[in-house]
C-alpha cells in the first residue's frame, strides 16, 4: 500500500476496531477494508472499475489487474459475514445510547428491494436523517418460489438480528408498505414488543370492530370519512377479523393534491402523528438508491452466486456506515457555518438568501467529502458516531437553519 492512502488505512481501523473479539484475522479485515475503500473510489460494485479507481487514487502501487485480483480475493472470502465484520460496527458506530436516555423510539424501516431479475432482498433498517442505515438482510433468487413457510422464516430471521443490534429498553418502532398489512407479520413485530405502523390497503376487504363493537366493511368505512382530497379521519378499533380481532389505530389522510387517500394501521394511539411516523418508512428508498444508481451500482454488478453477492453487500453496508459518518461531518460543518453568519451578519456583506432545500443528500455530502480524502484534497476529523439518530430529514434541518437566519435578518421596523 501507498504512504500516502489515508483513507485506506482509515477504513482498515475502523473495521479492525470493530470486529476486535470476533475473532477475524487481519486479512479478512485488509480485503473487506479493500473492498469498501473500492466503493467509495469508483462509486461502483464492479470489480474491474473498483480496482481502476483505487489504481488512480493511488491507495496501490500495484497494477489494475493485480488489484483486481486482490478484490475477487476479498468477495471470495468466506471470513466476510454480516454477523461478524459489519453487525459489530452497527453497535459501535451507531448512537444507541444517546437515544434511549432522550426517550425517543428508533424508527426502523422493512421493505424489499431486487438486483433486476437475479437476487431479491429483504432488509431492515434505521431511518437517518433522510436516508436508511441497513441493520440486517436475507437475499435469494429473484423469481424463485421459496419452499413453503421459507419466506417467513426469513423473514423471521431479518427480524431477530436487526434486534438483537438494539439495546434493551429501547422503544422500537417498525414500519413497512402496504405489502405487509397482513396478521403474519403483525404478529411477528408484537411479539417482539415493537410498535408498528403499516401502510393498508384502503381498498382491500379488510373488515373493522368499532368501539362498540359493530363491524364494518373497512374499505366503506374510508370512503365515508375520508371521500376527497384535504379531509382525514382517525379511530380505534380491531381489524384482521380472520386473526381474531387485533387491536389496532387507523389513520388516514388525503392529502391536497394526492392521487389517493394515506391509511395506515398501528397499535399505537391513532393521532395524527403517526403519519410522520410512517413518512420515515419512504427513506428506506433512499438507502435502496444509494445501492443502486446514487452510489454503489449493485445491479451493474458481475457476481454470480449469492454468496459473493453476500460479501459484496457487507462491504455495501459498511461503505454506506462511513459514508453517512463523513455526512454528519460534512453536515454539522454546514450549520455551524451558517449559525456563525446568523450571529455575525458582518461576516458576510450580502444579504442571506431565501431558504432552500439542501440540493445534496447527508450520502451525496459524505461522499463528496469521502472522493476528496481520496484525493488527498481533504482529510477531515470525524467522531465516527452516527447520533442525533430523531432528527428530522436533512433536507428539512437544512431549510430550517437558513429560515432562520434569514427572519433573524429581516429589519424590524415599529
Amino acid at each position: 500500500m501507498a504512504a500516502q492512502a489515508e483513507l485506506y488505512r482509515e477504513v482498515v481501523a475502523r473495521v479492525e476496531g470493530a470486529t476486535r473479539g470476533q475473532g477475524v484475522r487481519i486479512t479478512t479485515v485488509r480485503r473487506l477494508a479493500l473492498l469498501i475503500t473500492g466503493l467509495v473510489a469508483a462509486k461502483s460494485g464492479v470489480v474491474s472499475r473498483m480496482a481502476s479507481g483505487l489504481w488512480e487514487a493511488g491507495v496501490s502501487a500495484a497494477q489494475v489487474a493485480s488489484i483486481a485480483r486482490r478484490l475477487r480475493r476479498s468477495v471470495d472470502d468466506e471470513k466476510v459475514a454480516a454477523g461478524t465484520c459489519y453487525e459489530p460496527a452497527v453497535r459501535r458506530l451507531i448512537d444507541w445510547e444517546g437515544l434511549r436516555r432522550r426517550g425517543k423510539p428508533a424508527i426502523l424501516a422493512l421493505d424489499e428491494s431486487s438486483q433486476d431479475d437475479r437476487v431479491h432482498l429483504v432488509r431492515v433498517s434505521l431511518t437517518y436523517w433522510g436516508t436508511a442505515i441497513p441493520l440486517a438482510w436475507e437475499i435469494w433468487p429473484q423469481n424463485t418460489p421459496l419452499e413453503e413457510g421459507e419466506y417467513w422464516r426469513r423473514i423471521d430471521a431479518v427480524l431477530k438480528r436487526a434486534a438483537a443490534l438494539l439495546p434493551a429498553g429501547l422503544e422500537v418502532i417498525l414500519t413497512a408498505d402496504r405489502a405487509f398489512d397482513i396478521p403474519p407479520f403483525v404478529e411477528r413485530v408484537a411479539a417482539r414488543g415493537w410498535h408498528w405502523v403499516i401502510r393498508l390497503k384502503a381498498e382491500g376487504a379488510n373488515r373493522f370492530l368499532d368501539h362498540q363493537g359493530r363491524e364494518h366493511g373497512l374499505k366503506e368505512l374510508i370512503h365515508r370519512h375520508v371521500a376527497a382530497p384535504g379531509q382525514r379521519w382517525k379511530a380505534r378499533g380491531r381489524i384482521f377479523k380472520g386473526a381474531g380481532w387485533v387491536p389496532a389505530g387507523i389513520v388516514a389522510v388525503w392529502a391536497p393534491g394526492a392521487k389517493e387517500r394515506l391509511v395506515v394501521i398501528t397499535d399505537l394511539t391513532p393521532r395524527w402523528e403517526v403519519l410522520g411516523h410512517y413518512d420515515r418508512r419512504f427513506w428506506i428508498e433512499a438507502g435502496f438508491r444509494t445501492d443502486k444508481t446514487g452510489g454503489w451500482q449493485w445491479e451493474a454488478s458481475q457476481m454470480t452466486d449469492l454468496d459473493h453477492h453476500r460479501r459484496l453487500l457487507v462491504a455495501m453496508a459498511w461503505a454506506t456506515l462511513l459514508v453517512l459518518c463523513l455526512g454528519l461531518t460534512h453536515a454539522r460543518s454546514d450549520l455551524a457555518h451558517l449559525a456563525d453568519l446568523r450571529s455575525s451578519p458582518r461576516l458576510t456583506r450580502r444579504p442571506p438568501p431565501k431558504p432552500q432545500h439542501a440540493r445534496a443528500s447527508l450520502f451525496t455530502l459524505g461522499l463528496q467529502l469521502a472522493r476528496r480524502w481520496l484525493a488527498r484534497t481533504a482529510v477531515p476529523h470525524v467522531s465516527w458516531l452516527l447520533s442525533h439518530l430523531s432528527s428530522t430529514a436533512w433536507s428539512r434541518r437544512w431549510y430550517r437553519a437558513q429560515s432562520r437566519r434569514y427572519l433573524f435578518s429581516q429589519t424590524v421596523r415599529p
